[in-house]
């Protein structure tokens, strides 16, 4: 592993260099972010850039606008079917993303022990990230995370169903004989 340790984005440029040149090489590179970190790969499923992409649909232009960049992912409509974007604050993940266009990672969330690993002079924060699914009608909410499913639907002017992880937690129910006469209630 080669941990790439940048203090401030105006004496990191080198290392913002290496690490575009180890992934130029298909070397795997982690980039920090507020949600954790991110493996670069391109396989992964979702799409991290400094900017959204072209939207010319208003209401994904004005969720856009209002969540990024920030902890929300965004699943667009594409041609090949549906393309979950994100657009991370974190200043690090910013100014490497800027250099090298968007590009396809997997949400990792600790950083990984292997490969070119940035590494920014703060901690990540560790926010978890919200989803919602704006490629299908009526739209679905997939992770509840640091934005809240209110606001989105406030800004969005539409509201969304719960799905995925988004969905609340039932309790398991008993299924021992031992478990069931916990649960039992004698008259």
């Amino acid at each position: 592993m080669k941990r790439l340790e940048v203090s401030g984005l105006r004496k990191g440029g080198p290392l913002l260099d290496e690490a575009a040149k180890a992934w130029t090489n298909a070397e795997p590179v982690a980039l920090p972010s507020e949600c954790g970190y991110f493996q670069l790969d391109r396989e992964g499923e979702t799409w991290l850039s400094h900017q959204p992409p072209p939207l010319t649909d208003p209401t994904l232009s004005a969720l856009a606008q209002v969540f990024w960049p920030g902890p929300l992912r965004i699943r667009l409509p594409h041609p090949q079917g549906k393309r979950p974007w994100q657009v991370p604050a974190h200043p690090l993940a910013q100014a490497f993303l800027a250099l090298i266009g968007p590009v396809r990672a997997r949400w990792l969330g600790d950083p990984p022990d292997h490969g070119t690993v940035l590494v920014w002079k703060d901690p990540t924060l560790n926010l978890p990230f919200s989803e919602v699914d704006c490629a299908c009608t009526p739209w679905r909410w997939l992770r509840s995370g640091a934005v809240d499913r209110r606001e989105v639907e406030w800004v969005a002017g539409c509201t969304t169903v719960l799905s995925g992880l988004a969905l609340p937690q039932l309790p398991l129910l008993a299924t021992s004989v031992q478990e069931r006469q916990l649960w039992r209630v004698d008259p």
